[in-house]
């Protein structure tokens, strides 16, 4: 049995634990002050009480593209501390285009030179690690799509995911079927589960599918554009937009399946954002600007009900 700490290693943690999470270098001074200072701050139950104290931990950076005419440059992760600079992906010449950002892992889509499919890096901006995912099968063709990064451990916080498994889950537009597909990539199988659809066996998607066709009547068919956008995670479930109609797709990750499910009440804008709800992470939260307001909306799975705020 370990001997108690003394009280005097209590007083400093609980000091120390005050120290500004936005300026990290202060943890890093404190700890070259003395060994007991090192052995406290280096102790991980010091690191998740920091971590419980703080909240979410302060934002790192940015992974940004700035568009230029002579076609797609490099993703640049800018950081927003005092750490040093990250490097550069697609440092090596490959394009690249970031997807998605959650649990502590960055999503990016890197294409190789020549001919061949895509493939995915996950990385990880603390650590330095990254993970290089195979592209989608051969089979899964897709014409617009999204893709989200996430946790995989069972009862994680989400407060240090560093070197957890983790899935990307992939959803997209078919090419040339009136359809749109998801699969997910495990880092424990390293393999791509088999795709799901949503099709017309989802009565709304149906109802979306017919409406789309109606006010499209000089297009020989309707597809249902998934836009590329960042998907939301609520709950176990993560929501995606497609373009017309502001139509939400839902993919259940504990169930594997597609559904699609009705907007707020039909306002007069083209996009909505979707968001999690931060009084009740189990509500979808929706907003958009309608003229020179912002109009929020939030809805219930339960009941299917849909409230104006």
């Amino acid at each position: 049995m370990a001997p108690p700490r003394p009280l005097m290693d209590d007083i400093t943690a609980e000091i120390l634990l005050r120290l500004p999470p936005d300026e990290p270098e202060h943890l890093f001074r404190a700890a070259l002050v003395c060994k007991p200072w090192l052995r406290i701050i280096c102790d991980p139950a010091f690191r998740r009480s920091y971590r419980d104290f703080h909240g979410a931990p302060p934002l790192l950076g940015l992974l940004h593209r700035l568009m230029v005419m002579q076609g797609s440059p490099h993703a640049r992760f800018a950081s927003t501390t005092s750490l040093p600079e990250f490097p550069h992906l697609g440092s090596d010449g490959r394009r690249t285009r970031p997807l998605d950002c959650r649990h502590g892992r960055v999503l990016v889509h890197m294409l190789e030179h020549g001919e061949g499919r895509p493939g995915y890096l996950v990385w990880d901006p603390v650590t330095g690690d990254r993970h290089s995912l195979p592209p989608e099968p051969e089979d899964m063709d897709w014409l617009i799509y999204s893709a989200a990064v996430l946790c995989a451990a069972d009862g994680c916080d989400h407060l240090d995911c560093h070197g957890r498994p983790f899935r990307v889950v992939f959803v997209a537009t078919h090419d040339h079927k009136d359809m749109i597909f998801a699969s997910v990539y495990s880092s424990e199988t390293g393999a791509w589960s088999v795709p799901v659809c949503l099709d017309d066996t989802c009565e709304f998607y149906a109802k979306h599918m017919r409406e789309g066709r109606a006010n499209a009547p000089f297009a020989p068919f309707y597809i249902p554009y998934l836009q590329p956008r960042r998907g939301t995670l609520v709950g176990d479930a993560l929501y995606f937009t497609v373009r017309w109609g502001n139509a939400i797709v839902k993919y259940d990750l504990g169930k594997d399946r597609l559904s699609m499910i009705e907007p707020p009440p039909k306002p007069k804008v083209c996009y909505i954002a979707l968001m999690a709800m931060e009084n009740n992470t189990s509500l979808l939260g929706f907003a958009c600007i309608q003229r020179s307001s912002l109009r929020t909306w939030s809805w219930k799975e339960e009941n299917n009900t849909c409230c104006q705020f």
